[in-house]
């Protein structure tokens, strides 16, 4: 996963809600944060205009950008 790929929630537990509800989006920059340190994203979302951060483990990619 990197910035630029379409990504979206993966279907499990109450992913299935936001995925309906956001749709797809785009990665806007990777960190890791979080207590444990660990893998994150910055996904902005056209569909509801919002921008979140979100473990990377719970999105999957739609789309990847060519490098």
């Amino acid at each position: 996963m990197k910035v630029g790929d379409l990504v979206i929630r993966k279907n499990v537990m109450s992913g299935a809600e936001q995925r309906e509800r956001l749709g797809a989006g785009i990665v806007l920059k990777k960190t890791m944060t979080g207590r444990p340190e660990h893998p994150c994203i910055t996904v902005f979302y056209s569909k509801v205009g919002k921008t979140y951060a979100i473990a990377e483990s719970l999105m999957e990619v739609v789309s990847e950008v060519k490098k």
